[in-house]
């Protein structure tokens, strides 16, 4: 989709799998940076039942962080997301949660970071 001033063109419709074979941060709206830091995750479930979880960081983005983690968080939870050494970096809501191998691949919307450099 094309958000510039111009329209698109009509013309026929790509295959369905167009793009299959394209890298994932072509479709991505901010580039991804590789990081390695480890995080610590915490959030409310229930009616103020408390957890925490390690997490390590796998990129970074403008909007977000992907991580790696033991247990799952379900989508939309808010988390607060904390350094290793418990500094705050600030809020995020959990988009997706994924299973990887033996742990899960979460994606956290975190517009407002405290921290720019993780």
């Amino acid at each position: 989709m094309n958000f510039d001033s111009t329209s698109p063109r009509p013309g026929p419709e790509p295959p369905a799998n167009a793009g299959a074979n394209e890298p994932q941060h072509g479709r991505r709206l901010y580039e991804r940076f590789p990081i390695d830091a480890q995080l610590q995750i915490c959030w409310e479930e229930g009616k103020g039942l408390r957890r925490q979880i390690r997490a390590r960081t796998i990129d970074v983005s403008k909007m977000g962080l992907q991580v790696e983690s033991e247990r799952a968080i379900a989508t939309g939870t808010v988390v607060t997301v904390f350094s290793a050494g418990f500094s705050p970096i600030g809020r995020a809501s959990v988009r997706h949660c994924t299973q990887k191998g033996m742990g899960y691949r979460l994606g956290l919307y975190m517009p407002d970071r405290f921290v720019d450099d993780l």
